[in-house]
């Protein structure tokens, strides 16, 4: 192996080490695929015009439709926050999910539920009193994550944006370390695409469980259409995503009744543990890797690293499995 090669192993893996130790993985993750899309993007618009305008365009249609759906978002969760009558309304269903606890859960623990609205409030605002510092170390911790995705985001974008000189005519050690971040640009595709059908296999078993299965029970969830459609959507986020399409229904599924709620969540637990199995599956498939592989390799990241290294096992499996198959030792 030569000095640049060896260079440029020690740099990669020092780059993926200071991402999950300085917990920069949502960032780094941001990053990587807003030059994939982009670079998917310019892939057909420069069949039909100059190379050299392709790139531009597509980060500017990327960067139209990201802030369109953005604005989107703010606009259909004003609408909502902002109508009197669906405040009212939900402050009602908050009153009646409370009965229904209290009438359904055991005697041992119907005191620890609230008899009304106003007892939930005062439970809410002693909690926040108790606890304000761990919430406000919450709530910076998720700005700061919020701003290094952006600042990953136009890096990524910055980056689609740049025409490299050919490998042949650049130094060895910046050819080595292009040779690496191929691989590991080919392995993160591998692993986004796999997360596509992952996610779309999570949402038609929500849909299949929303509009199926609870209406023949005569159970019908409000908002189920958009609840498979934020599914989709949130299950590119490897395992946060599921977290919050499967908070979001089970906390739609309390308005409904507490025996709803309880069958979503079982049935939300499932799934989530079987998609461990597809997404090994799946991921496997496209880096040529066994299931078994993939789980221990999540484990083990988890163990050491927690949501972010099982967020990155993935992806670093996969490119440890490209670099060792490039040198022909696998």
């Amino acid at each position: 192996m030569t000095p640049a090669k060896t260079a440029s192993f020690i740099a990669i893996s020092a780059l993926l080490l200071a991402t999950l130790l300085l917990h920069l993985a949502p960032a780094l993750f941001v990053g990587m695929l807003g030059y994939l899309l982009v670079s998917r993007l310019a892939a057909p618009l420069s069949r039909h015009i100059p190379a050299h305008l392709a790139r531009p365009l597509a980060v500017a249609l990327f960067t139209l439709i990201l802030i369109g759906l953005l604005a989107f978002s703010a606009f259909y969760v004003t609408q909502a926050l902002g109508n009197q009558q669906n405040l009212a309304g939900l402050a009602t269903k908050l009153a009646d999910i409370l009965t229904d606890l209290r009438n359904k859960l055991p005697v041992a623990l119907v005191p620890y539920i609230p008899e009304s609205l106003l007892e939930l409030k005062e439970t809410l605002v002693h909690q926040l009193k108790t606890h304000g510092q761990e919430i406000g170390n919450i709530g910076r911790e998720s700005l700061h994550t919020g701003a290094h995705m952006l600042i990953a985001l136009a890096i990524g974008l910055i980056v689609s944006l740049q025409r490299f000189e050919a490998r042949d005519q650049v130094k060895p050690l910046l050819a080595a370390m292009r040779t690496r971040l191929d691989h590991l640009s080919r392995a993160f595709e591998n692993i986004v695409f796999a997360q596509a059908w992952i996610s779309a296999i999570n949402a038609a078993l929500t849909a299949i469980f929303l509009l199926i299965v609870l209406p023949l029970f005569d159970v019908h969830l409000p908002y189920a259409t958009t609840l498979v459609m934020v599914t989709f959507l949130a299950g590119l986020l490897p395992i946060v995503g599921n977290l919050i399409s499967n908070s979001l229904i089970t906390l739609i599924s309390l308005g409904v009744s507490f025996k709803v709620a309880l069958g979503a969540l079982v049935f939300l637990i499932v799934v989530h543990k079987l998609e461990y199995f597809i997404n090994a599956r799946i991921v496997g498939e496209r880096i040529n890797a066994s299931a078994w592989e993939l789980l221990l390799a999540m484990l083990l990241m988890e163990s050491l690293f927690g949501v972010a290294g099982l967020l990155l096992a993935p992806i670093v499996y996969a490119y440890l499995k490209s670099e060792l198959a490039a040198a022909e030792l696998i």
